[in-house]
């Protein structure tokens, strides 16, 4: 990686980063054998709670009580016209 700058006025500046794009590529036994080591080291999660997503249950949560909040709200004022 090597940057070049070129003078193009005397106000402007323009570099450019420039890198080689190398790709590797690998047969599929070689492929099991590196994700077999990398899954060796990787840590499970079991637990019910590590499954939930915690802003998701959140979100649930607060729809929730929101949702019964406007409920009961909406009853209320509909029993208090009646009346």
């Amino acid at each position: 990686m090597r940057p070049e700058t070129k003078v193009f006025s005397e106000e402007i500046k323009v570099t450019v980063i420039s890198w080689k794009d190398e790709r590797w590529s690998a047969d599929k036994e070689t492929l099991k054998a590196i994700n077999k080591m990398v899954n060796k080291d990787k840590k499970r999660r079991t637990s019910l709670f590590s499954k939930i997503n915690p802003e998701a249950f959140l979100l649930w949560v607060f729809y929730g009580v929101g949702f019964v909040l406007h409920g009961v709200m909406f009853l209320f004022k509909k029993l208090s016209r009646k009346g």
